[in-house]
């Protein structure tokens, strides 16, 4: 009895593993045991790299899986692709099944829904379609810009052909020279900044003892200038008041006729005389002059 119950649970064991390997056979390849999916098909002339397990979806949710892919019966060389879709999603039976391919190269169902009142039975064949997606509108974007770019290199070779024929050798030895000469010059220029650096160097002595100089200057210029600080300009001021004072006091007594510097200005009698006298003198000198011996001298 032992054994018997014991080789009953083995089998029952045996049995549940069977149905979870199917279960989950089935459950990575899309496909549910409980039926609560609609299976579809699709007929594409290429499958661009599309694998059973790929999602389907419908305005970007995850709404199934590929199951399978397959070569046509009928040897058209077109494949078959079985993906299976939740059934509490209706899909209108004009609806078109495209191929997309993201940015990174994995490729999906797209089913873009249609606008039929009619809705699409579990086991149809929905029309099929290509995506151009994200690496589609990159292709396009690169395709003209592959093409611009070869006939610009067409272009360029052309160029470089036309620019080696008309260099002809003399050109090309003129070229040469020219180089050549610039090169010389070069060294020339190297020489010079040499002989420049050494002036200077020669020279800096000067140069410091001239700018000591300047500072010398300098401080001698802010050392008047702090001796001009510490002028009292009031007094200063008030001594050169009282002496334009007296001078204006002095020219006043001369047009006043005052003193004798006003008796000349003012009186021409006194001036007359002192004229009169200076002539005097005058012929008294050159008399003596003349006559010396008429001199005689007197000692007491």
């Amino acid at each position: 009895m032992k054994e018997r119950t014991k080789s009953i649970l083995v089998a029952l064991s045996f049995i549940a593993a069977l149905i979870l390997f199917i279960w989950g056979f089935n459950f990575l390849k899309g496909k549910s045991l409980l039926n609560n999916q609609y299976t579809f098909y699709a007929i594409y002339d290429n499958a661009h790299g599309l694998l059973s397990g790929d999602i389907v979806s419908i305005k970007g949710m995850t709404v199934g899986t590929v199951t399978s892919l397959e070569f046509n019966p009928k040897q058209d060389g077109t494949i078959i692709v079985t993906f299976v879709v939740d059934n509490d999603i209706n899909i209108p039976d004009n609806s078109i099944a495209n191929l997309a391919t993201s940015l990174t190269g994995s490729v999906s169902i797209e089913i873009r829904l249609g606008d039929s009142d009619t809705y699409a039975k579990s086991g149809d064949t929905l029309t099929s379609g290509y995506d151009r997606g994200t690496m589609g509108m990159i292709t396009e974007q690169i395709v003209p810009l592959k093409n611009k770019l070869e006939t610009t290199l067409t272009s360029l070779n052309d160029l470089v052909v036309n620019i080696n024929s008309i260099l002809n050798s003399e050109l090309k030895e003129d070229l040469s020279n020219g180089v050549n000469s610039f090169a010389s010059s070069m060294d020339n220029i190297d020489v010079i900044s040499s002989d420049l650096k050494g002036l200077v160097d020669s020279e800096n002595g000067k140069l410091t003892l001239a700018v000591n100089n300047l500072e010398s200057i300098t401080n001698n210029v802010s050392a008047i200038s702090d001796t001009l600080k510490d002028i009292n300009y009031t007094h200063l001021v008030g001594s050169l008041e009282s002496c334009i004072s007296e001078i204006n006091t002095l020219i006043e007594g001369i047009n006043e006729g005052k003193g004798t510097a006003g008796l000349l200005v003012k009186e021409d009698s006194l001036y007359n005389n002192i004229n009169a006298t200076v002539t005097t003198l005058q012929a008294l000198i050159e008399e003596i002059k003349e006559n010396p011996k008429k001199l005689k001298i007197s000692v007491f």
